[in-house]
């Protein structure tokens, strides 16, 4: 399963990658995300990286894919010992311009597992953030988002009753303007 998955994400890359030119961004970052919610109780904070493809479909609109690895820390105490949750979210999305340097954002897509007993998750995600110009055509970009997973894990549902996993995401990155 997990070289399906690992299959399905180069191949995604490797047809947008012929297409880099002068309206495209690329962007590599790292992600934090803080489960809301029923989520809360299974962990209390995730890590992980992503790559992101901007291609520029007018002055003000973006289309995104975003590819990427997140892990979130089970909890553990005396009484629970969850084990940690690790996704590959592939997403593809809308970018807004509202301001030359401030946006805002949706994208839909899944949330593949990388651990075994969990499925394939639906993800959506409306966010904001801002970028930063460095010299040259490069920029840093820090964003913020809620991010949704939806699908029921019946290992777990002791202590998710909700079919949505919800966190507040946090991405900053370093984007290469080619």
């Amino acid at each position: 399963m997990f070289k399906i998955q690992v299959i399905l994400i180069a191949a995604i890359l490797s047809l947008s990658l012929p297409t880099l030119g002068q309206n495209t961004k690329l962007g590599i970052g790292a992600d934090l995300g803080f489960p809301s919610g029923n989520f809360s109780g299974l962990s209390s904070v995730g890590a992980g990286a992503s790559l992101k493809a901007e291609f520029i479909v007018s002055n003000e609109f973006l289309f995104t894919l975003n590819a990427g690895v997140i892990n979130f820390f089970g909890r553990k105490n005396q009484l629970l010992n969850i084990r940690d949750l690790t996704y590959a979210p592939l997403k593809a999305g809308l970018k807004y311009q509202l301001s030359e340097t401030f946006y805002a954002e949706g994208q839909l897509g899944a949330a593949m597992p990388l651990n075994d007993g969990q499925k394939t998750l639906f993800a959506w995600s409306p966010g904001i953030g801002n970028l930063f110009n460095l010299p040259g055509r490069n920029m840093l970009d820090l964003g913020i988002r809620y991010e949704g997973w939806t699908g029921k894990n019946e290992s777990l549902t002791f202590l998710n009753r909700s079919n949505t996993k919800g966190f507040i995401g946090i991405r900053f990155a370093y984007v290469f303007g080619l």
